[in-house]
């Protein structure tokens, strides 16, 4: 199986506890090891505050699904190292 990184948008803010939000998650398939949804609290937010882990990124796509906004799911490339938080696109891929 294909490694996967999906970032999702949410419809609106979701409590993350009683002072701070989610704007939006990425899920993050690990080989091996289940899947991963990093939590980012703002709009602008390239690395997460939070992360919540799931066996398999199937039921973690299926918690989040309903909140996810009109976008969708947009795939990311796989991150450098073990940042598996770290949002990036595939045009700002660091250089080697």
């Amino acid at each position: 199986m294909q490694h996967k990184r999906l970032l999702g948008y949410l419809k609106s803010p979701q409590a993350a506890n009683q002072q701070e939000v989610i704007y939006k998650i990425v899920v993050d398939e690990i080989r091996n090891q289940g899947a991963f949804v990093y939590l980012y609290l703002s709009p602008e937010a390239v690395r997460s505050s939070y992360d919540e882990y799931y066996p398999d990124i199937e039921n973690a796509l299926e918690d989040w699904q309903s909140l996810i906004d009109d976008r969708g799911w947009i795939p990311l490339p796989e991150p450098p190292g073990d940042a598996h938080d770290l949002i990036f696109f595939e045009a700002e891929k660091p250089l080697s």
